[in-house]
């Protein structure tokens, strides 16, 4: 993913677990707004991890909408449209040059659909294990 030198540090399960050691010294409302976020960003970072091996597997020409789209299509939710642009965007590409790969998405949401639900799980266990552990 990361082309022509850039690079994008993404959010770690140790990311979330010092975010959650944090927001346990927190009142409630911001303690609760501080785990959400958290959450978010974990899983934002597993849905990347998909979006780059699916453009390794597939030789994908990713653009910003085309990667939104695979994500709605695999969770039924949007994410990040500032680093959807910043990771996949090209200089100079105009909305009319779009990627040859619009007509694949269907085939690569349902082809990535299970083993990104699978994942995604597997990620809100890691984060209920991770908070559990933390208020003990």
């Amino acid at each position: 993913m990361a082309k022509d030198g850039r690079t994008l540090v993404l959010y770690t399960l140790d990311h979330y677990q010092a975010d959650i050691e944090i927001a346990i010294e927190l009142d409630l409302g911001r303690q609760r707004a501080w785990k959400a976020a958290a959450a978010k960003r974990y899983k934002q970072t597993v849905l990347f991890h998909w979006l780059e091996q699916l453009e390794i597997a597939e030789e994908a020409d990713l653009t910003p909408t085309l990667a939104l789209h695979l994500v709605k299509g695999w969770t039924g939710r949007g994410i990040d449209r500032a680093i959807l642009n910043k990771w996949f965007s090209h200089p100079g590409r105009t909305a009319a040059d779009k990627s040859p790969d619009h007509p694949k998405q269907a085939d690569w949401i349902e082809k990535y659909q299970a083993q990104v639900v699978d994942d995604m799980k597997k990620a809100v266990r890691d984060m209920r294990a991770i908070r559990q552990a933390a208020w003990r």
